[in-house]
């Protein structure tokens, strides 16, 4: 049993949550990418995926990848609720990627929602802290810790900003995503104010967008400002939009960088043509772009992360 939920306390100075109140926006997409590089420069990295999508960019599910804790498993979400709900440290999958651990998501964590509702009556705002209370115990172990939060549901988006230092928030173009950045900011003003003082916004920035819409770009950053606050920084990177490498990358369970790197080896669209392979084979082209946008991109969110928590 881990301390008194009554009490507060402090995240750890090395989190950071990407979230945003809509999904579709590359969110969980960012924080494993952001994950991934912390951990490819040799820091000892933390990702909790807080979401109830099965998000797996990494291939924990899909292909096995890491080494899983002892007791029953923890995939599907399955170790983060029993986490919360014993109220006992978090159980990582370790070792995804050397230097980088991972509590995973699922559907199971749609579960928590039920029994968040069912503490507040005893716990009140303290309830927002119950990640916090069961990555406190393990959160020295690591260098760097990343929270990817569910969209478009305040109690779990509740849980990762309570339980960070930095709120980096992604946004698609699209009205409804501008919109959807009124649950975070909403959310975030009520958990700083609640519960985690010490969170601050670490920047905003377009994701998926064409680089050269810079008119429209402009729009976008002036309503994002509107919504999150004036002094809002805004991040220069826009990943392009290429869906296939994109969702190729994914299917592969492979980080951009890592996908990038088969491009070599990749078969022809003559060797499709030939029947001598299918066209999963072949790895686009524009992997190499995706690639140098998503570090650019990861490059810029830890810079302004180092300078929201000064």
């Amino acid at each position: 049993m881990l301390n008194d939920p009554l009490e507060l306390i402090d995240p750890p100075a090395n989190s950071v949550v990407i979230g945003t109140g809509k999904g579709g926006v590359g969110k969980s997409t960012i924080a494993a990418h952001l994950a991934g590089a912390a951990a490819a420069e040799g820091r000892r990295t933390l990702l909790i995926c807080l979401t109830s999508q099965d998000d797996d960019d990494l291939g924990i599910k899909r292909y096995g990848r890491g080494i899983h804790p002892a007791g029953p498993p923890v995939i599907n979400g399955q170790g983060l609720y029993r986490a919360v709900y014993d109220r006992t440290p978090l159980l990582p999958v370790r070792e995804v990627r050397p230097n980088l651990d991972v509590v995973p998501g699922g559907e199971t964590v749609g579960e928590l929602i039920q029994l968040l509702m069912h503490r507040m009556t005893a716990e009140g705002a303290g309830v927002a802290l119950s990640l916090a209370r069961s990555l406190a115990p393990i959160a020295d172990w690591y260098d760097q810790i990343v929270i990817d939060s569910a969209p478009e549901n305040d109690p779990l988006e509740q849980l990762a900003v309570a339980a960070a230092r930095v709120l980096v928030v992604p946004t698609r173009s699209d009205d409804s995503s501008i919109q959807g950045m009124e649950r975070i900011s909403r959310n975030f003003k009520m958990v700083r104010r609640q519960v985690n003082p010490h969170l601050r916004v670490g920047g905003a920035f377009l994701y998926a967008s064409n680089p050269t819409a810079t008119s429209m770009h402009a729009e976008v950053k002036e309503d994002i400002r509107t919504v999150l606050g004036s002094t809002t920084p805004i991040l220069s990177t826009v990943v392009g939009y290429r869906e296939k490498p994109a969702r190729n990358s994914r299917k592969k369970g492979l980080l951009f960088s890592e996908y990038a790197e088969f491009l070599p080896m990749s078969a022809k669209g003559y060797d499709v043509a030939a029947g001598r392979a299918k066209v999963a084979d072949v790895v686009p082209d524009a992997i190499v772009g995706l690639a140098n946008d998503m570090r650019a991109l990861t490059t810029e969110i830890f810079a302004h992360c180092r300078k929201a928590t000064g």
